[in-house]
Formats: structure tokens, C-alpha cells, sequence
């Protein structure tokens, strides 16, 4: 009967250290999408010198603030569209005109967007070196798809 329960025990235990071990081996490393965390783990992953480090930070804050005057155009986008579907489903009306001109604004801003990531990953990836470049944009890449 001991040897029972000892075994189911350390089963138990095995069980739950492996379990544990595999999660914190896998987990990301930042929790949080907090940029000093992601600066941080972007620095380890491609082994960064500090001069590297420096100015992709640098290059990050620059563009802040465009991006987020991009996404506030984006957020107020998606409320529009959110006050023209209510309009269509209360009142039975479609503004055909002001769909038009919301794909218009909406193809633009996307390719706003584009641009300003393209330009950001591009000139970050010319403070790298060959082997830290090829391995940015894989990471970068596979964040994008």
C-alpha cells in the first residue's frame, strides 16, 4: 500500500516539475507589452552592444509619436465605421458616399501605417549587422503574419 502512494507521489511530483519546467522554458519573455521590455528582450535575442542598443531605442522613440497619432487615427476610423453600421441597422440607410470615402481614408491610413513600419524596421535593421539583421527581420516577420 506504501509503495503504492509513494509511487503515485512521486508520479504527482515528476508530473507537475515537468509540466512547470516546460511553461517557464517557453514562456515569453516579457508578460507585458511594455517597450522597455521588449527593448530589453530584443537586445539579449540579437546580443546588441550598447551603441546598438542606444540608437534602435532611439530610432523606437522617434517614431512614438507618429505612431501613435496613427493609431488614434485608426481607433476614430473604426468608431466611424462602428456610427455608420448602427445608422444601417437603426434607420435601414446606407450611405453609399460615406462608405466610398471611409475605404478611402481607410486605404490611406493603412498604407500610412505600412510606410511608417517599414521605415522603423528598415532603419533599425541598417544599425545591425549582417547576422543580427537576418535575425531581426525573421522575428519581425513572423510578428507581422
Amino acid at each position: 500500500m506504501w509503495k503504492s502512494i509513494v509511487v503515485l507521489s512521486i508520479g504527482l511530483v515528476s508530473g507537475a516539475a515537468a509540466h512547470l519546467g516546460y511553461f517557464n522554458a517557453y514562456a515569453p519573455a516579457c508578460f507585458s507589452a511594455d517597450a522597455e521590455c521588449e527593448m530589453e528582450w530584443l537586445r539579449a535575442e540579437l546580443d546588441l552592444s550598447e551603441e546598438q542598443y542606444v540608437s534602435i531605442t532611439r530610432l523606437h522613440g522617434n517614431s512614438a509619436a507618429q505612431i501613435r497619432s496613427l493609431s488614434r487615427k485608426v481607433r476614430d476610423l473604426e468608431l466611424l465605421l462602428a456610427e455608420l453600421e448602427a445608422e444601417r441597422v437603426t434607420e435601414g440607410y446606407v450611405d453609399y458616399l460615406e462608405i466610398r470615402n471611409y475605404m478611402e481614408v481607410k486605404r490611406k491610413l493603412d498604407e500610412a501605417c505600412m510606410k511608417s513600419t517599414s521605415d522603423l524596421i528598415a532603419s533599425v535593421g541598417d544599425v545591425m549587422n549582417m547576422d543580427q539583421r537576418k535575425r531581426y527581420f525573421s522575428i519581425v516577420q513572423s510578428r507581422i503574419n
